[in-house]
């Protein structure tokens, strides 16, 4: 309708003009055609043709310049201004792959400036400025380190009938676990079977029921690349990938591999339409090698590898919204990044990783952010410690709690949010508990009926974990402030 008045106003001057130099002879005008005929039209007939005229104009002008918008079935928005005049079409660019993009054609007349005028001219110009936006959509992650699982913990499984439940393991953080959209656990040691023998420190087996117990948790993608991979030799990573494969096929399981093409293959968990690439590799095999005719069996990160590595990085760069890789690295019972792990977060970094979560160390260790060689930035969770564990140590109990929320828009794909909870494994004489607890969720009292205040000083190596212990008390005022010297930012 503003377009009407606007159009209208401007032709009541035109009006004036024909009114005052047609001939009027008693209200009627004299108008002539091409064949020289003289017609008369009354003044009102000519007012209505000249408004008519107006009408017709206003409804074609009117069509021009207006606002479209479309939202197609991935629930991209696509909306479209177009500014435009006659003499130029109105093709627009679409964005591709969900980033914003803009269309402005160059300008073109077709003709040499200034051509055939002898004064100034407008060119008739059209530009079209596409927008598109793609609703937020967020996926929570979490993620738990190391089920170091000794034999007391195979011990309080163990049922009359010979078989094992693993539930009370999990009795107390089930619940946040089964409610992220991810959910990553270490599986520090190989589930080879009962069949190979359940077995404990030095060489670990477990039973596969402990897999059932991991997925009725709700995790949903199981890290295998560890030290103690090869603890079985090959038989107990074979058992354990065809365990997953037969009996949880929905759930992804990281850095073992069945043969040549599952290695080069990128692992891709999809929720909620993002993409997210995991990798997992480990330092080493505890002295083990693997064998000469299956080189892929385990994901290996050492100088040997590290072209091998960067080429699976650029796959999933290629594949993937975001990118994370779970090294299994650094040193055991170190409360800080080494070196060497921070040159390999910056090899990860540089070669396109979004996020990083270690693991092995058996303690927690710092996070932070770090800038890849682009200037993008990628965040490391340098390790996670144990979720379960018979250890010694007084700061081996406390285990970290990633929370990562990873965020797709319109701009890309990225970290919007991210936290560290902490947890406490929990076990007392005799196993009558073993579980772990959020630290939150923790007492003085269950800390004083932990065997960790007495075992660890009854047998040949009382006194080194005396001397360290001293350091770091095992109580719920402890264990907050061995949180807040490791991760400080997590800790208020």
């Amino acid at each position: 309708m503003t377009r009407l008045l606007f159009l209208s106003g401007n032709i009541q001057p035109i009006i004036f003009i024909i009114f005052s130099i047609l001939p009027l002879r008693n209200g009627v005008f004299m108008l002539t055609n091409f064949n020289g005929k003289k017609n008369r039209m009354h003044i009102g007939q000519l007012q209505a043709f000249i408004l008519s005229m107006c009408l017709v104009t206003a409804g074609i002008f009117g069509l021009t310049g207006c606002s479209d918008a479309s939202t197609n079935v991935n629930n991209t928005i696509y909306l479209e201004t177009t500014k435009q005049t006659a003499g130029q079409d109105d093709t627009a660019t679409l964005p591709a792959d969900n980033e914003s993009e803009s269309g402005n054609p160059s300008d073109s007349t077709g003709e040499p400036e200034n051509a055939g005028t002898s004064s100034d001219s407008t060119t008739a110009e059209a530009s079209t400025e596409v927008t598109a936006t793609v609703a937020p959509v967020s996926v929570n992650l979490i993620a738990v380190g190391d089920m170091l699982l000794h034999g007391g913990i195979h011990n309080s499984s163990l049922q009359p009938d010979g078989s094992y439940n693993y539930a009370h393991v999990f009795e107390h953080t089930k619940d946040r676990i089964a409610a992220a959209d991810i959910a990553v656990a270490n599986q520090e040691v190989i589930l080879g079977g009962v069949e190979l023998g359940v077995s404990s420190y030095p060489a670990f087996n477990s039973p596969q029921v402990f897999g059932d117990a991991l997925v009725d948790t709700g995790f949903d993608v199981i890290l295998h690349a560890s030290n103690h991979t090869m603890d079985k030799d090959t038989v107990g990573v074979l058992n354990t990938i065809h365990f997953w494969k037969e009996k949880h096929p929905d759930t992804t399981f990281l850095g073992i591999n069945e043969n040549e093409d599952e290695r080069d293959t990128i692992r891709i968990v999809e929720k909620d339409g993002i993409k997210i690439a995991m990798l997992n590799y480990t330092y080493g095999l505890n002295g083990f090698s693997l064998p000469a005719d299956k080189p892929y069996l385990v994901n290996l990160m050492d100088d040997a590898h590290k072209t091998e590595i960067a080429q699976d990085m650029k796959n999933a760069r290629e594949q993937a919204d975001f990118v994370i890789v779970y090294p299994h690295w650094g040193t055991e019972y170190m409360l800080e990044a080494t070196d060497e792990q921070k040159q390999w977060a910056q090899f990860f970094a540089d070669n396109g990783a979004d996020l990083i979560i270690g693991t092995h160390p058996h303690v927690v260790e710092p996070v932070e952010w770090i800038t890849a060689a682009n200037g993008r930035q990628t965040l490391v969770y340098y390790s996670l410690g144990n979720y379960i564990s018979i250890q010694y140590y007084n700061y081996s109990m406390l285990g970290g709690f990633a929370e990562v929320t990873i965020t797709k828009d319109s701009t890309g794909t990225y970290i919007s949010d991210y936290d560290m909870d902490f947890l406490v494994t929990h076990y007392t004489a005799g196993r009558t508990e073993m579980t772990t607890y959020f630290l939150s969720d923790y007492t003085d009292e269950l800390a004083s009926r932990h065997a960790i205040l007495t075992e660890p000083y009854a047998g040949q190596y009382a006194e080194g974990y005396r001397n360290v212990n001293q350091w770091y008390p095992f109580t719920v005022e402890g264990l907050w402030n061995l949180a807040r010297q490791i991760c400080p930012q997590f800790v208020k």
